[in-house]
């Protein structure tokens, strides 16, 4: 389920299920966009964090989708999503790269024109 709450979204452990998270994470997203009336030109952005710059998102935008992924798959997991994307026609990135940082754990989505206020 979509991460408003703040908990990972599922806990990838196994490479072999990195294709079907994908799948998962960008179906969730999919409804975020559609239950939040995210606009084509608002659009998303999608990070590799770590749990303390989820927590900054989380708390700086409304609506955010987030999963954890075991480290040693997170680049596998964010080819998966980027190459799934075709799929979801209404979800519009602001760019076309997933930005990545050190340590990161968490793959996270928000759009940056929905500040929390």
């Amino acid at each position: 389920m979509p991460c408003e709450c703040g908990e990972p979204l599922l806990n990838i452990m196994q490479k072999d299920s990195i294709a079907q998270a994908a799948k998962v994470f960008l179906f969730h997203l999919n409804n975020s966009n559609d239950e939040n009336g995210i606009l084509a030109h608002e659009g998303w952005k999608i990070h590799q964090v770590n749990e303390a710059e989820k927590t900054k998102i989380e708390h700086e935008y409304y609506p955010t989708v987030s999963v954890e992924v075991d480290s040693k798959f997170i680049n596998d997991f964010c080819d998966s999503v980027l190459t799934n994307m075709k799929a979801y026609a209404k979800i519009k990135l602001t760019d076309a790269l997933i930005r990545e940082s050190a340590g990161s754990s968490y793959l996270i989505a928000f759009s940056p024109a929905r500040i929390r206020r």
